[in-house]
């Protein structure tokens, strides 16, 4: 009777063991919904919305004639952030802390464009670059 028990048991074991190995982090991922808004100075407004998994580059808006490429990440987490970014041409742009990523926090972010190509590297301009505010995205997820 002990030698059925012990048998039962190795045989739970071994169907733990070669099942596939998923974590909970893969199990509980699902696509989250983003509604977003781009409205650019001169130029129609646009908005969709798009599925994005967690922690991957989600492209939001590929648009041309001007150039406009925007996207998103979206962190998973307990906490609600994640990171824009944008491209655009042949006028380059960039969010107002100068760089081409921009990073938010919370379920709905407004965001402006502005004129100008943004900063690259580590180094910070001593003199502050007045720039003008060409358009805004949305966020809301």
């Amino acid at each position: 009777m002990g030698g059925s028990n012990v048998f039962g048991c190795f045989a739970i074991a071994s169907i733990f063991c070669l099942a596939p190995q998923q974590s909970l982090s893969e199990e509980a991922t699902h696509p989250i919904k983003v509604t977003y808004a781009v409205a650019i100075e001169g130029k129609e407004p646009f908005s969709a919305e798009v599925s994005c998994l967690p922690d991957s580059t989600c492209s939001l808006a590929d648009q041309s004639d001007p150039t406009i490429n925007l996207a998103i990440t979206l962190y998973s987490g307990s906490g609600a952030n994640g990171e824009l970014s944008i491209y655009c041409s042949p006028n380059p742009c960039s969010f107002q802390n100068s760089r081409s990523r921009i990073e938010f926090s919370g379920r709905r972010a407004t965001v402006n464009i502005l004129s100008g190509e943004a900063d690259s590297g580590v180094t910070t301009l001593l003199v502050v670059r007045r720039r003008q505010r060409i358009g805004e995205v949305l966020i809301s997820y």
